[in-house]
């Protein structure tokens, strides 16, 4: 009985042992310090671009009478200023082709007082160019037009005579005041100053009911835009700024011509002997945008207008002659 019982005992203790070196083998073979599973790194979002801030449009004032105007042309602003301000004048036509923010203040009838006194608007600051087409007016364009498309060739030619004297004596002072004064308002902008073209054909002088202009009449006013293109160019070099001559783009495109830029007289009197609106977009836009320079924005044109820039709208009107 007591065998028996040791027996049992000892069979008990084998048991035990065994199973403590199972569980002792499974825990050494565990590892002590298990490794937590890699997770993958979230992608970061891309962060996002900002769109780049357009540039500002180029600013460009546009300064002088009737020819800066846009009169003429047709299809005119209605701002209530009396002024026959026109998209399709060259100032307008620059403008839309380059995409630049466009301050119009020339208005017809305007003289060089006009542009000191009423047009050196505020934008000339900021201003990257500036026109300017200014002195016809000054010397008496629409009375000797008047004057010359009667039959009287005396009367015609001593009225060009005395705005060639005005042309040279006073002329000169008046606009040296207006191009400093420009120059002083726009110190950043290319500036340039214009011309104005040979109005009559020296092969046909005359073509209409409404006038009786002669050869010698003809010659004597061609002569005397030629003075006052002079007078201009002169000025603008003492001033230091740029001069666009219309002169050659228009020759074989005068009244009477064949192909005419420029209207004859008319019952419409604000635009008798004013560019047409191929006068305009084929003689002064690419003479005034090669001088002017600058590149196109790729932006379409805003367009701002003065009020009445002129002391007197219609002192550029031509009238139809009495005689």
């Amino acid at each position: 009985m007591i065998r028996r019982g040791v027996r049992g005992i000892a069979a008990a203790l084998t048991t035990v042992v065994v199973a403590m070196s199972i569980t002792i083998a499974g825990a050494e073979a565990a590892p002590k310090n298990p490794k937590p599973t890699p997770t993958a790194e979230p992608t970061p979002s891309p962060s996002p671009t900002a769109s780049p801030t357009p540039a500002p449009q180029p600013m460009y004032v546009a300064l002088g009478d009737s020819y800066a105007a846009g009169t003429g042309a047709g299809s005119y602003l209605q701002d209530s200023s009396g002024c026959y301000r026109s998209l399709k004048g060259y100032p307008g036509l620059v403008a839309t082709e380059k995409g630049y923010a466009l301050n119009l203040q020339a208005c017809s009838g305007a003289v060089t007082a006009d542009v000191l006194d009423k047009q050196l608007t505020s934008s000339l600051t900021d201003a990257s160019y500036v026109t300017i087409t200014i002195g016809g007016n000054d010397v008496g364009f629409a009375s000797i037009m008047t004057t010359c498309m009667g039959s009287n060739e005396a009367a015609c030619l001593s009225a060009v005579q005395t705005a060639v004297e005005v042309t040279k004596t006073d002329l000169p002072s008046r606009l040296d005041a207006v191009f400093s004064a420009v120059k002083t308002e726009a110190p950043s902008a290319a500036i340039v100053a214009t011309n104005y073209p040979h109005l009559l054909s020296p092969v046909k002088p005359d073509c209409s009911w409404l006038t009786a202009f002669t050869k010698n009449e003809v010659t004597a006013i061609n002569s005397g835009a030629d003075t006052l293109s002079d007078t201009i160019s002169a000025a603008a070099g003492r001033a230091g700024i740029r001069f666009a001559d219309v002169r050659e783009p228009f020759t074989g495109h005068a009244v009477c011509d064949s192909s005419s830029w420029i209207n004859n007289a008319s019952l419409a009197t604000y635009q008798s002997f004013h560019p047409n609106a191929t006068g305009y977009a084929s003689g002064y836009k690419p003479t005034v945008a090669g001088v002017l320079g600058g590149t196109a924005t790729g932006t379409a044109a805003t367009v701002t207008t003065g009020g009445t820039t002129s002391s007197d709208t219609t002192r550029g009107m031509v009238k139809l002659p009495k005689d």
